[in-house]
């Protein structure tokens, strides 16, 4: 006998040893197995690697990706609700799945699937939300569904460190009998170059997320918070043309870069200025003109910045390019937003990713915490603005947030919605799942 064995079954007979005394009823002795089962699974299943490298499950090659939400295939990964495995609640396992580019081909996207920790407690079948991430960086190691426990991971060189900070949502959700499911996007984590706030690809992706996991007809949501908060957004507009067998309950976008021309202001000299490194890096993945501009107008330092951002996170770029001015990146002393603009060739792809243009036909919550220095609080409310006039339901939470460091983009107001946003949003997606009548605030913002 194993010594994982011995373990297993040595526990197990203390555990029935200390419970029954008499012989155990045949559902005590399923209890037993189930038990024994998952302190095998937990011992014996692997966890995820704390540094990034290859690893088959997202690196091999599928031979066939099928149509857009096919399950390619899934792997077992124990975390912090679950480590006994599939016989317990809040069980999870990364997914790899097929969903489409904006040109509309066919590629492997990542992400994990956490089932509820408890039974859902409302109206009919399990719901499940399709959890869109923040900013996490370019890396693969920034991936939500990679590292021990979904909760971080390093890639080297560089070091890339990527952090889930979003994890406490997500269980959150599970604990509150939700099925989870989180999307890495895109080329995060997967091979290929992640397409950073490209609205299309971003929705796609949350989109076959759900046709991967969820039965026919069952309940979705789609809920997101910055980049998520655009992603949620973009799948709940492609929705009744992407996927319109999805019974889609409501979407809460919170914070949404819906105006990426905006958008791309506001992150200008912030703590988050190495985002324009990841849409510059990712975007001419797809539109190759834009990394020739970029080359044309950048100096030494500036493609330092452009090289460093094809493969790290954001907590290390925030470190590394905080507050830095790009007028000082580029040749001319334009910033590279002012660049972007002069050209309307390349301004045209970015407008052409601007929210509000098709309409949900499905509830919809817009958030913004107020005084937003990275992405700007008008924007988020105009998006909102836009959907009203077209018909949607639509809520705007705004909590009219003083700015916190004024004259300074540290991200205090916007980094705030993360914490105090949850609790409203959450409840009105339950709320949703619940049945009870979604409101519309139009005409009061």
């Amino acid at each position: 006998m194993s010594v994982m064995k011995y373990i297993t079954h040595a526990a197990v007979s203390v555990a029935a040893a200390a419970t029954f005394v008499a012989p155990a009823p045949a559902s005590a002795q399923s209890s037993v197995d189930s038990l024994s089962s998952g302190i095998e699974h937990a011992a014996t299943t692997p966890a995820g690697s704390l540094l990034a490298g290859y690893d088959p499950f997202y690196d091999d090659p599928v031979p066939d990706l099928g149509s857009p939400g096919t399950l390619l295939r899934s792997q077992a990964a124990p975390h912090l609700l679950n480590i006994l495995g599939p016989d317990f609640p809040g069980y999870a396992e990364r997914i790899l799945y097929t969903s489409t580019t904006v040109t509309g081909d066919p590629v492997a996207t990542s992400g994990f699937v956490i089932q509820p920790a408890t039974q859902w407690a409302g109206p009919g079948p399990t719901p499940t939300v399709v959890f869109a991430p923040g900013t996490r960086g370019s890396s693969d190691a920034c991936a939500p569904s990679r590292g021990p426990g979904f909760a971080a991971q390093v890639g080297l060189p560089g070091p890339a460190a990527g952090i889930n900070y979003e994890l406490h949502a997500y269980e959150a959700a599970a604990a509150l009998g939700m099925r989870v499911v989180v999307v890495d996007y895109i080329g995060l984590g997967t091979p290929g170059a992640h397409t950073y706030v490209l609205h299309d690809e971003e929705g796609h992706a949350v989109l076959d997320a759900a046709r991967a996991v969820v039965s026919a007809g069952d309940p979705v949501a789609f809920y997101g918070y910055s980049q998520g908060g655009g992603a949620s957004a973009a799948a709940a507009e492609l929705q009744p043309t992407y996927a319109p067998e999805l019974n889609v309950k409501g979407t809460f976008a919170g914070a949404p870069p819906a105006d990426l021309l905006a958008t791309m202001t506001g992150v200008e000299n912030s703590s988050i200025v190495a985002v324009l490194g990841y849409a510059i890096n990712g975007w001419a993945a797809r539109y190759p003109e834009l990394a020739q501009v970029v080359d044309e107008n950048v100096n030494p330092r500036g493609r330092e910045l452009v090289a460093a951002t094809a493969n790290s996170c954001i907590p290390d770029d925030v470190l590394r390019w905080g507050l830095t001015n790009t007028a000082s990146l580029t040749t001319s002393g334009q910033s590279l937003s002012d660049i972007v603009f002069s050209r309307p060739d390349i301004a045209a792809y970015f407008e052409s990713q601007k929210l509000g243009r098709r309409t949900p036909t499905s509830p919809i919550m817009v958030s913004t915490a107020g005084s937003d220095d990275l992405v700007p609080s008008e924007q988020a409310r105009q998006l909102a603005r836009d959907y009203c006039a077209a018909g949607a339901t639509t809520t705007m939470l705004d909590e009219g947030l003083p700015a916190l460091t004024p004259g300074i983009k540290l991200g205090g107001n916007h980094v705030a919605g993360v914490l105090t946003e949850l609790v409203p949003s959450m409840t009105w997606v339950v709320d949703r799942f619940n049945g009870v009548p979604a409101g519309s605030n139009c005409g009061q913002f």
